[in-house]
């Protein structure tokens, strides 16, 4: 009999996402696909030219609870890793509660925007240590690969790789210190790999995290400017999204003018193909930053939608979140925009510490005076901002299922039903439409 050494046996590995609805159902029949797991699905992939692996990804959209458990349940991975958003941060956590109950050997990693340990530390999500073995905060692409070299995923061996959160049983977390990092051209790509679903709408990366860290938003670190993927690689990308006939693209970077080298790449990478000139394109700017460069840009592909982040007027209140912002170059660059770009809107939030309704009355009375629209949305309270970059006079408190802002010092909770509610009304005048945490005013 030929008994396979463990060496020689394969790995099995799941990858598990929540692809979401749209938000309000605007996009029409428009398909999102989860893209950051799909980008961990690939760098398995190129493993397989070394290593037996048997990879698969399941939608608990699609799927289901019961669905995914029982999918998981016949595949009997070795490794699940979970990537985790906002929106599915209670499901995706109840089936790894789930799946450990039933297959205490699997091991279990949670990546993805959501996947950090002040997150798990939430009164609902304790425990950590009976669901989970680890959490990436680091880039997962190059984690993922590690962990599945690992022979032995103990914790001692673990706590050699940079980037991960370990939980103890005390409730407490081991973390791992920096993590490892490849050449952004490094990364695999799903798109390249024809991993994504076709006739969907196509995520584009040109560099990662961002420079301003304000501190309502989640972006995270930003690499060293020089980070940034090359004119070849995005011109590769615009190729697979052609090949894939992905009707949208939508830029997944901070802001189209936040990296100079990566914009300098794009433009380039757009030289070079077509298709983001055929596709509906849409992206972030930042108004401060805003030269000829990038008006010629955005004229030329015709860009489809552009969303230009204000966030309040009040510059005291953009001081406390370390928003930088030249409120002198807003306004000239919103008009520039405008000749430019056929669906503009300009971005604020309501509820944020710091601001008190009135002030926020005010900031949207200024939003509506400029051209294009408006889209108002409720702070939430996320991790690698405010759920860890608070301040303690805000006093803030959120629901953590859907981390939405219920109160702060500014703002009561009567404040924020009232706000909602006036929202409501005022979009529809406004001949907008509304989803669970956003208003449009066109």
């Amino acid at each position: 009999m030929n008994i396979q050494s463990p060496l020689q046996r394969t790995t099995k590995v799941a990858f598990v996402s929540l692809s979401p609805d749209p938000d309000g159902g605007e996009l029409g029949p428009l398909e999102l696909p989860s893209y950051g797991v799909h980008r961990i699905l690939a760098a398995v992939h190129t493993m397989k030219a070394e290593m037996d692996i048997d990879v698969q990804y399941f939608d608990y959209a699609r799927l289901g609870k019961v669905g995914l458990i029982n999918a998981l349940d016949a595949f009997a991975p070795d490794i699940v890793g979970f990537s985790m958003y906002v929106w599915s941060t209670l499901p995706l956590i109840g089936a790894a509660r789930r799946l450990k109950k039933s297959r205490p050997e699997t091991f279990v990693i949670f990546g993805g925007p959501s996947a950090r340990s002040s997150v798990f530390d939430l009164e609902p999500y304790r425990g950590a240590h009976t669901y989970l073995d680890a959490v990436a905060e680091g880039d997962g692409e190059v984690l993922i690969q590690q962990i599945i070299h690992m022979p032995d995923r103990s914790p001692a061996n673990l706590a050699k790789i940079g980037g991960l959160a370990l939980p103890k049983p005390d409730g407490t977390w081991t973390k791992t210190g920096f993590a490892p990092s490849v050449p952004m051209d490094e990364i695999a790509s799903p798109y390249q790999q024809n991993l994504m679903p076709h006739g969907a709408v196509a995520y584009l990366e040109t560099y990662r995290g961002c420079p301003l860290s304000c501190r309502f938003c989640e972006w995270g670190a930003v690499r060293p400017a020089k980070d940034v993927f090359s004119t070849d690689y995005i011109a590769a990308e615009v190729n697979a999204f052609e090949q894939l006939e992905a009707p949208a693209v939508f830029l997944l970077d901070a802001g189209l003018n936040l990296n100079a080298s990566a914009f300098r790449n794009l433009a380039a990478a757009n030289d070079q193909t077509k298709h983001l000139k055929d596709a509906m394109f849409w992206a972030e700017i930042y108004p401060s930053t805003v030269r000829p460069k990038h008006l010629e840009f955005l004229e030329n592909i015709g860009t489809s939608y552009l969303g230009i982040g204000l966030q309040s007027t009040d510059q005291a209140v953009l001081d406390a979140h370390d928003r930088k912002i030249d409120q002198t170059r807003f306004e000239p660059a919103v008009r520039d925009l405008a000749k430019v770009a056929h669906n503009m809107e300009i971005q604020i939030i309501f509820g944020l510490p710091g601001e008190t309704p009135e002030g926020f009355l005010r900031t949207l009375d200024f939003a509506l005076s400029m051209p294009g629209g408006v889209r108002a949305y409720h702070c939430l309270v996320l991790p690698d901002a405010l759920l860890s970059r608070s301040r303690p006079e805000w006093d803030i408190k959120f629901d953590p299922i859907n981390f939405a802002m219920t109160s702060n010092a500014q703002w009561s909770e009567s404040d924020i039903r009232n706000m909602r509610t006036k929202l409501d009304r005022m979009s529809k005048q406004h001949n907008g439409s509304s989803g669970t945490f956003w208003w449009s005013f066109k």
